[in-house]
């Protein structure tokens, strides 16, 4: 047992020691350091799925599918589940934040990268984990992505400290972190380093950006060996008919780069207005999940993340009365969600609503010119890409996950055209500031108050 022990303990005296020698070899060293987060990381993602599907497993008999569950429960059941669930959400994240409150290290990775020295504080993101897999689990409209980035960037933060790393090597560190849990929640390694370079870190030099590639590659690979290779979305084949066609997406794009503001404005509202309440965390977080329940008594499809709708809307059609109510709702209910104060994340609600509105277009356009126009699905893909480009401003990194997604050369000109319109048309607004301008500004050398409902 000693034996075994001194083992061990030599191991890990070795990568302390690879990870934090002299500057000669840096580039190396952070190589490896990366590829161990990626490792890390992903198992880090694991855990929370893990701890999702076991709260969903206690309230229905549908794993996986929040929208099946809902649907195959009675409307009060429906109505008090998301409410129930946001009231432990809230409970946990007032009391637990309450015992965790010492120390100043922040919670939102994107601080910790772009202006503050890396460090994540590692009780309180667990605290807010634990919240974010009852709101989710309980069908709450917000994306399970944002916990798992949190969860691989504090992994990172922690590593970095337990090496010694230099401030500079740290902050890159817990990016590898960040670019690792992207990886593992959406399959996309190249979008999960790009993400991370052209969002937060704002610049893409081989210095940096070897490393976060690094760490997705092989975040992705560690995912695979647990849960298997298989897209986030059952994408059809992608079928463009013509390149007069592109007029058609660049229209779509400049839409939805009017839409996106508006979206970010009524997150922003939302917030206001439920800090206007003056109510205890746990009354605030109970309420947002009455609201989603209240929905949900008529529309279940507002449930959860959104997976499920958008394989559906982009493998059938579904009548374009009921996907406009489905798409107004599940903005509201995802408003609220958020607004309320649950910890999330908002990149796969930005898809949903994306293709969704796409996938209206696309319905349009068949019925006024059916001879020339392509399934509602194509422009449901597209507009995935071109919403997400123009609520986060980063148009390459839209780009490269929707084509990682699709795995389809034929998606590339209409998806360029949406995406760079749609970033475009957005940026006229607000300032220029993104959906993650509350976590960035900090970079300029402002106030922040970062939280975690933005962080994914």
């Amino acid at each position: 047992m000693s034996t075994s022990s001194g083992k061990f303990t030599y191991l890990f005296a070795r990568v302390k020691h690879l990870l934090h020698g002299p500057a000669g070899g840096g580039t190396h060293r952070m190589l490896l350091a990366a590829g161990l987060i990626g490792v890390l990381g992903a198992l880090a993602t694991v855990v929370f799925r893990e701890g999702i599907t076991f709260i969903e497993a206690l309230i229905n008999r549908h794993p996986g599918s929040l929208v099946a569950a809902a649907e195959s429960i009675s409307w009060w059941q429906r109505l008090l589940i998301p409410a129930l669930g946001g009231l432990l959400a809230g409970a946990i994240l007032q009391f637990g934040m309450y015992l965790v409150r010492h120390g100043n290290k922040t919670t939102d990775y994107m601080t910790a990268i772009a202006a503050g020295n890396g460090r994540i504080g590692v009780r309180a993101s667990l605290v807010k984990s634990l919240s974010s897999i009852f709101t989710i689990g309980t069908g709450g409209s917000i994306g399970r992505e944002g916990a798992m980035i949190q969860l691989a960037a504090m992994v990172a933060s922690a590593s970095g400290r337990w090496a010694r790393l230099s401030l500079a090597r740290q902050r890159l560190l817990v990016g590898c972190g960040a670019a690792a849990g992207i990886a593992a929640a959406y399959n996309a390694p190249i979008a999960g380093a790009l993400f991370v370079a052209e969002i937060v870190m704002g610049s893409i030099d081989m210095e940096s950006f070897g490393p976060l590639i690094v760490a997705s590659v092989v975040s992705n690979a560690t995912i695979h060996h647990f849960l298997g290779y298989g897209p986030v979305y059952r994408i059809p084949a992608f079928q463009f008919y013509s390149d007069w066609e592109l007029f058609f997406y660049a229209g779509l794009g400049f839409l939805l780069g009017h839409m996106a503001p508006s979206f970010i404005a009524l997150l922003d509202h939302s917030e206001k207005f439920f800090s206007r309440l003056n109510l205890p965390v746990t009354l605030k977080l109970g309420l947002g999940g009455l609201s989603v329940g209240l929905i949900s008594t008529v529309f279940p499809q507002v449930w959860g993340n959104g997976y499920s709708v958008v394989n559906s809307l982009l493998h059938q059609n579904i009548a374009w009365q009921l996907l406009t109510m489905i798409l107004i709702f599940k903005i509201i209910a995802t408003a609220a969600t958020i607004g309320s104060g649950a910890v999330g994340g908002v990149f796969t609600p930005t898809l949903f609503i994306g293709a969704t509105f796409g996938s209206l277009y696309g319905t349009a356009l068949g019925a006024l010119f059916p001879a020339v126009t392509s399934p509602a699905s194509a422009y449901g893909i597209v507009g995935m890409g071109a919403f997400l480009a123009a609520t986060t401003h980063a148009p390459l990194m839209a780009i490269l996950m929707i084509f990682e997604m699709t795995l389809d050369y034929n998606i590339t000109l209409p998806l360029m055209l949406a995406c760079v319109i749609a970033y475009t048309t957005a940026r006229v607004y607000r300032g220029g500031e993104s959906i993650y301008a509350p976590s960035l500004r900090q970079k300029r050398g402002l106030s922040v108050d970062a939280t975690a409902n933005k962080s994914s």
